[in-house]
Formats: structure tokens, sequence, C-alpha cells
């Protein structure tokens, strides 16, 4: 009876050793800097990308952009709190930009995507103004849009007299 006992715990006194010996790495919370808005440019085969507060990163990749970006703060730069994606400059609208923005993991998928043909864009400026319009296209429907081999819409970002205003997009 005892032995019967023994052998039903003896899974989970295999699993718990098991994680045990897993390497965990916590997360000091005093150290992460949340991102609100995250401003993407393409320029040739460059990408920069601007979080604000000058912090900005460049590489050849998006990933190799956010990786950069990374490398320059001292500290956990945290994505999953941006409430909007931009695609900005001259290459912005290029399908290749979408994509990679789309599919980076580091976004968050409810965020909202837009474009604009300016690429000095203020993070700060232009996430206080897009906090007060809801998004209308997020970065997981670019995704889903971009998957299923049709042209997502992406509503446009204009500065008009020294604000901004969202464009609807006409299908690409």
């Amino acid at each position: 009876m005892k032995l019967k006992k023994l052998l039903r715990l003896l899974p989970v006194i295999l699993a718990l050793a098991a994680l045990s010996r897993l390497p965990f790495r916590g997360t000091d919370v005093a150290r992460l800097i949340p991102v609100k808005t995250v401003i993407v440019t393409r320029s040739g085969e460059e990408y920069v990308v601007d979080v604000g507060a000058g912090v900005k990163g460049v590489g050849k990749t998006l990933s190799a952009a956010l990786g950069d970006l990374r490398a320059c703060v001292s500290g956990t730069v945290f994505f999953p709190t941006a409430e909007q994606v931009i695609a900005a400059g001259p290459g912005a609208d290029d399908p290749e930009t979408a994509a990679a923005i789309a599919e980076e993991p580091a976004f968050r998928p409810a965020a909202g995507f837009y474009l604009s043909p300016k690429s000095d864009l203020d993070p700060e400026a232009v996430g206080k103004y897009l906090s007060s319009h809801g998004a209308d296209t997020t970065v997981m429907q670019v995704r889903a849009d971009l998957r299923a081999g049709k042209r997502p819409r992406i509503p446009l970002l204009l500065e008009r007299d020294g604000g901004y205003r969202i464009a609807e997009a006409e299908p690409r």
C-alpha cells in the first residue's frame, strides 16, 4: 500500500526536482522602462527605432535595431506597454516594413498601427494625441491581413498646423 502511494508521488517529486534546476530569471521592476509609442523608420537597408527621451536603436533589421536600443539603455525596455507603433518616413508604406513590424514579437498585438510620411515625429507628442483616439488598425490585424495575402488598411498619421490628424488609408 505504501509503495503504491510512493509510486503516485514519484512523478511529482521528479517534476519538482527538474523545476528546481531550471534557470529562472527575475526582473527588477524598478529597472523597467515602459514604452508608450514606438516609431520605426526605415531608410534603405537601415531601421531606426525611436521610443522617445532620446532613446533610439539602429540596425539592418528591425530586430537588430531593437537589440541596439536595448543595449543603449540602463534598464529593461518594456514593449508590452506600447499603445501604438508607427511606421514613419519614406519607407513607411513599404510592405516589407509593415511585415517586419507586424511579425515582431516584441510589439503588443493590440497596439495601434499607423503610417506617417514624416520621419522626425516626437514620440511623446504623437503618443498624447493617439491616446485620445482609438486605434482602428492593430498590429495583430495587419499581421493577419498580411498572412492571408491581403493588403492591410493602415491609417495615416498626418501633421497639420502643429498638430496631428488621422486619415483613412486607401487600400494599397
